[in-house]
């Protein structure tokens, strides 16, 4: 039941925009953006975008943000931007397929999924012989870091894992590691771990 309660009052998208950040030290959302490397002109696709927080720091020709949430899109409204729209719901492959997506963001979602869950969406995005690579940043748990491990475990996600546990999931869908990075927040005390990603397709 605490549990319960607290995950819903984490799902307000104030208390998401405003105290989570605080709460893990500051998220500079600058520093995110520079990970995610998108340049201009790029066709980028965000699932997961939650309150559109990212959204001024990316380089883009062509945008689309997804979430579940209708009350936070409805915060994310306030960030516009040419060539930029939200979209509520998991309808979303046809877009995804009009858009032809170079770039795929996966802000803190994969640890809210099951492994059996996380493969299905993979083949979704992989679908697009347009995508080129994948940007994941997830909520993980680190040898030696108590307070990051404890917020860890506090988090609405439930499957949070170590980065080895990421690492062998992309490999099951599909995905290949080609960089990996330790992000800290702006006070350090809290860790995520970032990761780009490229599909693994056959000859041809």
């Amino acid at each position: 039941m605490l549990r319960e309660i607290k995950d819903r009052i984490l799902g307000i998208p104030w208390v998401y925009d405003v105290l989570r950040p605080l709460a893990a030290g500051g998220i500079d959302f600058a520093a995110l953006a520079t990970f995610c490397a998108t340049k201009p002109g790029e066709r980028v696709f965000d699932l997961g975008c939650g309150t559109g927080q990212l959204l001024p720091y990316l380089k883009f020709g062509a945008y689309l943000g997804v979430d579940l949430d209708p009350s936070a899109l409805r915060r994310a409204a306030r960030h516009t931007a040419p060539n930029a729209r939200f979209v509520q719901g998991d309808h979303w492959d046809e877009l995804y397929r009009e858009l032809k997506p170079d770039v795929a963001l996966m802000i803190g979602v994969v640890h809210h999924l099951s492994d059996d869950a996380f493969r299905l969406l993979a083949g979704r995005m992989l679908a697009s012989e347009s995508l080129r690579r994948i940007v994941a940043v997830e909520v993980t748990c680190v040898p030696g870091r108590w307070l990051n491990n404890l917020l860890s475990r506090l988090d609405r996600g439930g499957f949070v894992r170590e980065p080895a546990g990421y690492e062998s999931l992309f490999a099951r869908s599909g995905l290949r590691v080609v960089r990996r990075e330790l992000l800290p927040t702006r006070l350090r005390y809290v860790l995520y771990v970032g990761y780009h990603l490229e599909p693994v397709r056959g000859p041809g």
